[in-house]
């Protein structure tokens, strides 16, 4: 049974990784200009972003993950500076 459980889930990822390709693959077609560039060229660009789809996908959410971890880190920084007393030195600075 549980291999069926992880069959399934193969074959749906790699059907939504399928997918994901012939949408990236159509939309880099369309929206080259196909007269000022070479048909080979724009072919395999866009073959190319299809594949690679999934890598932008991860990096977009890695640079969410980041931008909110860092304002989260800046406020827990900003919260302690506020609570800590000021020292003479700190003053002067």
């Amino acid at each position: 049974m549980i291999e069926l459980r992880g069959r399934g889930l193969i074959e749906m990822l790699l059907n939504v990784y399928l997918c994901g390709w012939l949408v990236t693959t159509i939309g880099a077609l369309v929206a080259t200009d196909r007269r000022r560039s070479r048909p080979l060229f724009v072919g395999l660009l866009a073959v190319l972003s299809g594949v690679l789809w999934p890598v932008l996908a991860v990096a977009v959410v890695e640079l969410i993950a980041i931008v909110v971890v860092a304002r989260g880190m800046r406020a827990a920084s900003a919260r302690q500076s506020d609570q800590a007393p000021m020292e003479l030195d700190e003053v002067l600075i």
